[in-house]
């Protein structure tokens, strides 16, 4: 994947990846984390992508991430007790490209702001990390948002997009918005569809790009399969233009760095060069 192509418009292009990393206290036989260590970080640096989203994260992978990604600065808390403790849904930003702004983490309840709360019947936490940024190269503003929604309960995913498009409306007068992560949702679960029809025009960027694939399942589960469900996805507003979009499915020397395939996507920004900033 490039990282800076000019499209139509002489725009800087960005691009982005989402990856599940599977955590690091699972035991996966020799795919658990000390065993592919090595490989999994190697594979997170290859796209060369300037922002980067993670899920399922203990905080020893995000160290180690962050420590494998030199030239990027990490956002993102544990969601357990909203500092190291729990899994993380981390975001890594370029720094030679990006400015960071301001950043936060809600909770998935009807308490967000109360780290570790759950009240919408899933049993563990469930956080979105965000982070505006001030693009260096074009001087846009723009904010993105790595999730994990709940794998079990159907209600706790509805309320979780219910107060993420309450956010996401909110932004738009300030920034283009991104929305990346694990949805634990196949593409026709109304969590994903209502996502998409919704006011503000979030667009899946993969089927952008490929809207008649049919081998696109994002859970392998350590097999390398393609088939199955997309529940990965990178969403983007209408003042993003989508130029690229892939699920990357290589291994490194056989091995498989997660049970899920990375998502990647390479936007930018559309409409006037002013867009997307406001005195607000």
């Amino acid at each position: 994947m490039s990282v800076h192509r000019s499209g139509g418009n002489g725009a800087v292009s960005f691009s982005l990846a989402t990856l599940n990393l599977r955590n690091g206290r699972a035991y996966d036989g020799a795919n658990s984390w000390p065993f592919r260590r090595k490989w999994a970080l190697e594979y997170i640096r290859s796209p060369h992508c300037d922002i980067v989203g993670l899920q399922e994260a203990y905080n020893n992978q995000v160290v180690a991430v962050g420590r494998a990604l030199a030239g990027y600065v990490r956002v993102g808390v544990g969601r357990d007790d909203g500092k190291k403790a729990g899994e993380f849904c981390p975001i890594y930003v370029r720094s030679s490209r990006f400015q960071v702004l301001e950043h936060g983490t809600f909770w998935f309840s009807d308490t967000p702001d109360v780290a570790g709360s759950c009240t919408w019947g899933n049993t563990l936490p469930r956080i979105c990390t965000w982070v505006l940024l001030a693009d260096g190269l074009t001087g846009r503003m723009l904010r993105v948002c790595n999730l994990h929604l709940d794998h079990e309960s159907r209600n706790a995913r509805s309320r979780s997009v219910e107060l993420l498009l309450e956010r996401v409306a909110a932004w738009r007068s300030v920034s283009a918005v991104v929305v990346m992560g694990d949805f634990n949702a196949s593409e026709r679960d109304p969590v994903i569809t209502g996502m998409l029809s919704g006011p503000d025009g979030l667009r899946d960027t993969f089927r952008a790009v490929h809207p008649d694939a049919t081998s696109v399942g994002t859970y392998h589960g350590f097999r390398g399969g393609t088939e199955g469900e997309k529940i990965d996805y990178i969403l983007a507003t209408p003042d993003l233009t989508v130029l690229g979009a892939d699920i990357l499915r290589t291994a490194v020397g056989g091995r498989y760095p997660s049970d899920h395939w990375p998502v990647t996507a390479l936007l930018e920004y559309a409409g006037p060069e002013d867009a997307g900033i406001s005195d607000s």
